[in-house]
């Protein structure tokens, strides 16, 4: 079978397939041949009726069609390895199948063009070399006092408040029912009884919580509210409301002591300065991770901006749809359903950010591993053993020793890349003072970790309308 090659956009690769007189003719006699020792006719048994007989019942087209599809097929399939072609799948027929139809003659040579898949070719622009500024993250004592103050709150209990109003930060009891502005029509989902919330801004929609700040157990109030132009459910985006609220009760956090009771209770730690230790070392190190992923986003951003690589629709399908799934699972694990936000409406705006963002990571991964092809970097399979076991230890429920050391593999190599393209730049670590002057748009400059592959951010989520539980922290 005669293959000729031809490069497409999008990563493709064009073949014309000419297929011989003979294999065109087996194609046909063969599914003939399997449709008569099938056939079930009546007045025969099965797969006794004469052949021209068969061709009449079923069809002499249909059959011809269906022997083409199969031709064509696996025509394809042997010209793509005949070739040793990279396949990544996405088989697509470039001619018509009518007009092919009209010119197959089984016994008879057959042509088509057909395109797939294939590894793109990824052309980086100068890697060496480079300056790179990032901004550093900085230990800040005060932020285990904050963690402290975190945990005392996980901790706290609530004790009953009397003879003053609701202030910032009390919880509340409320009854609250909403109703549209303009005609008067009750909201569906907005109206609940006992209902508790901290009187925190942001908790609910905007205006909510503070609304009920300076009210006073038994009193009744109106709040007219907006609700954002962007709100998850849309039917309720933009809409002008009004919520009839009740204050039933109020309450206030009682925070426990500070001491070395309270540190034994919540840790392994038997007082409150190891606890302080345990803490600071571990900030001092996610300040150091920090600084780290922000040389790393200011690595790759370099490289990927003068990386040229044209995407095949294959490679970029199958990332969105691994984005998509870890979008779900994130938006599980924080308590949100995620059909409030994969609504039929949000989805081609979803499905474009999808997309963009898949691209760019794919760009990413494609440039990284094009360093480490040209300059041999490798991993040492010793190291990745050692890995595995350490991942092992710090994983709850079982996984393949396959996939661990996958992981383990391409999480070290990608370490080993990035320290070798830093030790081949100019790197400028920026004070966080220094790095305000900096362009906000650079995350290169920013205090965000730099999310390995298979990662995806779900932070852009609405907060609930009253009477739905709030994102789990």
């Amino acid at each position: 079978m005669k293959v000729t090659q031809e490069k497409l956009p999008r990563s493709q690769m064009g073949l014309l397939v000419e297929v011989e007189g003979d294999k065109s003719k087996q194609a046909y006699e063969k599914l003939v041949s399997d449709y008569v020792r099938k056939a079930r006719i009546p007045g025969f048994r099965p797969g006794k009726a004469p052949r021209q007989l068969v061709l009449q019942f079923y069809g002499k087209e249909r059959l011809k069609a269906l022997a083409l599809e199969n031709l064509i097929d696996s025509s394809i399939k042997e010209a793509i390895e005949q070739e040793s072609i990279a396949s990544l799948g996405n088989l697509q027929l470039r001619d018509s199948f009518e007009e092919l139809l009209g010119r197959y003659q089984p016994g008879e040579p057959l042509s088509f063009n057909a395109a797939v898949d294939v590894q793109p070719e990824v052309t980086l622009g100068t890697y060496t070399g480079l300056t790179i500024q990032y901004k550093e993250v900085p230990y800040d004592p005060a932020s285990v006092d904050a963690t402290l103050e975190r945990y005392r709150e996980q901790r706290s209990v609530l004790v009953p408040v009397e003879n003053r109003p609701a202030e910032a930060g009390d919880t509340a009891i409320i009854d609250f029912s909403g109703s549209r502005r303009d005609d008067g029509s009750e909201i569906s989902g907005a109206k609940a009884s006992d209902f508790e919330v901290e009187l925190v801004p942001g908790r609910l929609i905007a205006g909510f919580t503070e609304g009920i700040v300076g009210m006073n157990i038994g009193e009744s109030k109106s709040l007219d509210l907006t609700f954002p132009a962007d709100y998850p459910q849309t039917e309720l985006a933009g809409v002008e409301a009004r919520f009839e609220v009740t204050l039933k009760d109020l309450k206030i956090k009682d925070l426990p002591a500070l001491d070395d009771d309270f540190a034994s209770d919540i840790s392994e730690f038997d007082s409150l300065e190891a606890l302080r230790e345990f803490l600071e070392k571990q900030q001092q190190e996610q300040a150091t991770e920090q600084t780290r992923a922000n040389r790393d986003a200011a690595i790759i951003k370099a490289i990927v901006e003068q990386t040229t690589v044209d995407l095949p629709d294959t490679l970029v399908n199958r990332e969105v749809q691994f984005l998509a799934e870890q979008s779900i699972r994130d938006l599980q694990q924080r308590g949100i359903d995620p059909s409030r936000i994969f609504t039929e409406e949000n989805m081609p705006r979803l499905r474009e950010t999808l997309r963009g963002d898949a691209e760019n990571r794919l760009k990413r991964t494609l440039a990284l591993a094009q360093v480490a092809r040209l300059e041999n970097l490798q991993v040492d399979e010793s190291q990745v053993s050692e890995r595995v076991e350490q991942l092992r230890a710090d994983l709850d429920e079982p996984v393949s020793e396959q996939a661990l050391a996958d992981f383990a593999r391409e999480e070290m190599l990608t370490e080993k890349i990035l320290d070798w393209l830093a030790g081949h730049s100019t790197i400028e670590v920026l004070s966080p003072e220094t790095a305000e002057a900096a362009p906000s748009d650079d995350p290169s400059l920013s205090s965000e970790a730099v999310s390995s592959p298979g990662e995806a951010d779900n932070s852009d989520v609405e907060s609930p309308a009253p009477g739905e539980s709030p994102p789990v922290q």
